[in-house]
């Protein structure tokens, strides 16, 4: 298998040159964190003789076999021209949904699902609730939605005290729509998930509301209309 490698910067590891290649994954990940000790590898594979593979969130890294070079980029199979970078991003995305209990979520389902979308959402958020105005489009397109309330200023703010609120009734969805129009929900107190959504927001670097995430660990930032999801879900 061929790889072709598209890198945005190099930073140098080390000016020493070593001729071996026999470094292994544990030693590979020791030098890195003598040179990086500030940031916590998720995942660290040797992908070939050539280099290893270092995952830290979304963000993947490759350091030569000789540990000398550090490379930041996309490396694509140049025979099937799959971004193999890219691959195992969406893949990482996967496995921490997976993570998420259906229970944490408030979900609107189609009579028939033929697609999931995951979306980060604010009740504070004006480009979250055109989204929202368009889950009946989204539904009539069997495109189950679940919805994960996340804060995105933080639990110190009225949208927070709102989401958390409206956890804490049985009319959830009834809810949400007032919130979505601006209005406050009356206080109520239980165990909510807003500060776990926090931590999964983070580790899925979701940096904006709303933020979509498919079945398929492809991302679609922002708002955009039902037929671009619908586009994106199809293809």
């Amino acid at each position: 298998m061929r790889y072709f490698l598209i890198f945005g910067f190099i930073a140098l590891v080390s000016c020493t040159q070593n001729n071996t290649n026999s470094y292994t994954t544990k030693e590979a990940e020791e030098k890195f964190i003598k040179s990086y000790p500030d940031l916590k590898i998720d995942s660290i594979d040797k992908i070939n003789n050539s280099f290893f593979e270092i995952l830290i969130g979304e963000q993947i890294f490759y350091l030569t076999a000789d540990l000398n070079y550090l490379l930041a980029g996309n490396i694509i199979d140049i025979d099937s021209g799959i971004n193999l970078t890219q691959q195992k991003i969406e893949n990482f995305r996967i496995s921490v949904l997976e993570t998420l209990d259906k229970k944490d979520t408030i979900i609107y389902k189609p009579k028939k699902t033929d697609h999931i979308i995951t979306v980060f959402t604010d009740v504070s958020c004006p480009y979250c609730k055109k989204l929202h105005n368009e889950i009946p489009d989204l539904l009539a397109n069997n495109i189950e939605v679940r919805y994960v309330l996340f804060p995105r200023n933080g639990i110190d703010d009225d949208a927070y005290m709102n989401m958390a609120s409206l956890w804490c009734s049985e009319n959830k969805k009834d809810l949400l729509e007032i919130a979505f129009d601006g209005d406050f929900i009356d206080e109520a107190k239980c165990d909510n998930p807003l500060k776990q959504n926090l931590e999964l927001a983070y580790s899925l670097r979701v940096n904006g509301t709303p933020m979509i995430f498919t079945e398929t660990g492809k991302v679609i930032p922002g708002y955009v209309p039902y037929k671009q999801i619908l586009n994106t879900l199809e293809n």
